[in-house]
């Protein structure tokens, strides 16, 4: 029976990190995934994700998200790829509302810059967006863009060349664990490990066993061919999020082949990776319209792209990490709520700190499964 250190089992974003962060350390360590690479059944597929610090969730993100950012850009060294672009973040909506109130509370604790603007002066450096008069505008700087693909292309190379076996199309059975080590049946076979790691994506809901309060919800989005591109402009300013009576919206300025990109933050169907329907509908594409018309009227209603991906959700929002109740040697990260990719690196370290030392001393208290 083959012998690894740690088993990683679903090499989406998270588990790409881990297996990264292990090869780092020397650890011998077996990734698989029951899909192909790449694939965009979960979470992690898609060319860009929103990164950004004054982190409206909760400021004891802060902390783990400066040092992701770290992270990125020394993994952008090793992958010998750019893959993080700090051009900026903005946030619309009334200053009453949770999401603006979290991004000042976020920046206060943790002394980071923000630049507050009046609708007007939002609107005159940036034409294409249209404010009220009574809401506020917040300008991050230590915001911007992550290209997703290449960022998991990057963890799974890296870790490939520090040593770790990345098998795809190769699905977990089951496992079982002992006192000492964790036996995983995998289709082409068992193997022995003395830690696995789950990061399982929205298969997680049914896969992990532990008794958790999560669930999938289904998340549209979609890329618009705007007739004015110079409107959403991305030298100044790369993402933004609009707190609107329609909902919460996420959003990333013009790029060359992708156009604007528009996604609902909050709302969503209640779904699994096999109930999920991954058809983009007209009603889909008018909620985007109806929004945009009203708060990004230069972007128009011509689709370039549409997708859909699959949020697992918590009851908070927040993630869960933690050793499994059923072993020690078991260890998973879930729940990921949406905002979880720009954590990747250093999510990828706490699985590799728990796995190798038991423990971390990173700040996750308030991530652990106990809270439920």
């Amino acid at each position: 029976m083959e012998q690894y250190d740690v088993v990683v089992v679903g090499l989406g974003i998270m588990g790409a990190a881990a297996t990264w962060s292990l090869a780092k350390r020397g650890a011998r360590v077996l990734g698989v995934d029951a899909n192909e690479a790449g694939h965009a059944l979960g979470s992690s597929h898609g060319k860009t994700r929103a990164t950004r610090e004054s982190y409206f969730e909760s400021p004891e993100y802060v902390p783990l998200m400066k040092e992701a950012h770290v992270l990125w850009r020394g993994l952008a060294s090793e992958a010998g790829e750019e893959l993080l672009t700090m051009n900026g973040g903005a946030y619309f909506g009334p200053p009453d509302h949770l999401v603006l109130q979290g991004v000042v509370r976020a920046a206060f604790e943790h002394d980071l810059e923000l630049e507050d603007l009046t609708p007007a002066e939002a609107m005159a450096r940036h034409p294409g967006f249209f404010i009220p008069d009574d809401w506020q505008a917040l300008i991050e700087r230590t915001s911007g863009v992550l290209r997703a693909k290449a960022c998991l292309e990057a963890f799974h190379n890296v870790a490939r060349r520090g040593g770790a076996d990345l098998r795809f199309g190769e699905a977990m059975k089951s496992w079982r664990a002992t006192d000492d080590d964790v036996i995983v049946d995998l289709a082409s076979g068992p193997v022995r490990a003395k830690s696995l790691i789950l990061t399982l994506g929205p298969w997680a809901v049914d896969g992990l066993a532990a008794d958790l309060p999560i669930h999938g919800r289904r998340v549209t989005v979609a890329h618009f061919d705007t007739q004015r591109p110079e409107s959403y402009a991305n030298d100044n300013l790369g993402v933004f999020f609009w707190s609107t009576p329609m909902g919460v919206y996420g959003g990333f300025q013009h790029i060359d082949g992708q156009g604007v990109k528009l996604l609902r933050h909050d709302d969503g169907g209640a779904c699994t990776p096999d109930t999920i329907q991954r058809e983009v509908t007209d009603a889909d594409i008018r909620a985007f319209t109806d929004f945009s018309r009203i708060y990004l009227p230069d972007v128009g209603d011509k689709v370039l792209d549409a997708y859909t991906c699959i949020y697992t959700m918590t009851p908070d929002d927040h993630f869960i990490i933690d050793h499994h109740q059923a072993s020690r040697n078991v260890v998973y990260a879930t729940g990921f709520s949406g905002h979880g990719f720009k954590f990747a690196p250093v999510v990828g370290e706490v699985l590799a700190d728990l796995t190798l030392n038991g423990a971390t001393d990173r700040d996750i208290g308030f991530l652990r499964a106990g809270r439920f």
